[in-house]
């Protein structure tokens, strides 16, 4: 097992609050509006706040498991504060944000609080989703262009991507190819590479200059299964464990050798140490129940404690 300093996982949590106040009369009520002030931790003692986040961005630097999420930022209309970074779990090492095209105000607001803790935040192209869109190498170009900009302009920490493998069309080993390209020699000092996904889709001569490669395990619900997924990435396609996370979907399960059932996120944290070690977890779907205390954040604390045991 790695050592590691272990840091609590703090998530904030939206504040709601339904206060009436009401004046009864013999035959009306009235309510009258609260004003309802929310003090975030950094504000309530900065000192403290300081010394947390210094310890934070300590641990995040050490020898410890990744974790590493997605987010949905920014969407039109936001539905609650699930929808920004802000509150996002502290621990987190990486979040790529999936609506990074439509980068807001609010996500500009929000990214130097996950550089104080020591998240770093990527841009994520999600070309799986949308290669008919950049059918065209000078479409593709384009956007990638656009993508770069975007990044140095916000002080973005680098770059994921998405790609279904398919050998039978030209066009995506073109694309994969340009995008690693394109990327890869945008990436400054510090700034990362991570691809989601089957890794075939990254020629074998581009694989060294990816960073990261998340394994399409989000959908595997059985240990047998992952193993072989495993395996399959660290021998016939020379991914190195060390470069190598395993993705698990909130609420769905995985069952053992013996077909126990445990929660996916538990049961691949348990399994990035045992078939590797391996470089981490990408937890996925974590807004799933984000009012519910008892479900998607403490599993991955659970994880996050599994993986990066106190000292």
């Amino acid at each position: 097992m790695k050592n590691n300093i272990i840091i609590n996982l703090f998530r904030c949590m939206a504040v709601s609050a339904l206060v009436l106040g009401a004046a009864a009369c013999s035959e009306w009520t009235e309510t009258e509006p609260v004003d309802l002030q929310v003090e975030r931790p950094q504000n309530q003692d900065p000192a403290f706040w300081a010394e947390y986040t210094a310890a934070l961005r300590a641990y995040k630097q050490g020898d410890h498991f990744l974790i590493y999420a997605r987010l949905y930022n920014s969407p039109t209309p936001s539905t609650s504060e699930q929808d920004y970074m802000r509150c996002l779990p502290d621990s987190l090492d990486i979040v790529t944000l999936t609506n990074a095209d439509n980068f807001s105000k609010f996500d500009a607001e929000d990214l130097p609080l996950m550089h104080e803790k020591g998240t770093r935040v990527l841009y994520q192209v999600d070309y799986a989703a949308r290669s008919e869109e950049f059918s065209s190498d000078a479409a593709l170009t384009a956007y990638l262009d656009g993508v770069i900009r975007t990044v140095e302009a916000h002080g973005l920490d680098g770059y994921s991507f998405t790609g279904i493998p398919n050998a039978a069309i030209p066009a995506r080993a073109e694309a994969a190819a340009r995008i690693v390209e394109r990327l890869s020699g945008a990436k400054s000092e510090g700034q990362l590479l991570v691809f989601e996904g089957n890794p075939l889709f990254v020629a074998e001569a581009d694989r060294a200059k990816v960073d990261y490669f998340v394994l399409d395990t989000e959908t595997t619900t059985d240990v047998m299964t992952l193993k072989l997924q495993v395996a399959h990435a660290t021998t016939y396609m020379g991914i190195a464990p060390e470069k190598l996370l395993l993705a698990a979907s909130a609420g769905s399960p995985l069952y053992d050798e013996n077909s126990g059932e445990s929660a996916a996120i538990s049961g691949m944290a348990e399994r990035v140490v045992s078939l590797g070690p391996l470089a981490g977890l990408a937890a996925y779907d974590l807004h799933n129940d984000y009012y519910d205390a008892e479900r998607n954040y403490p599993l991955l604390s659970a994880a996050i404690q599994v993986l990066n045991p106190s000292k």
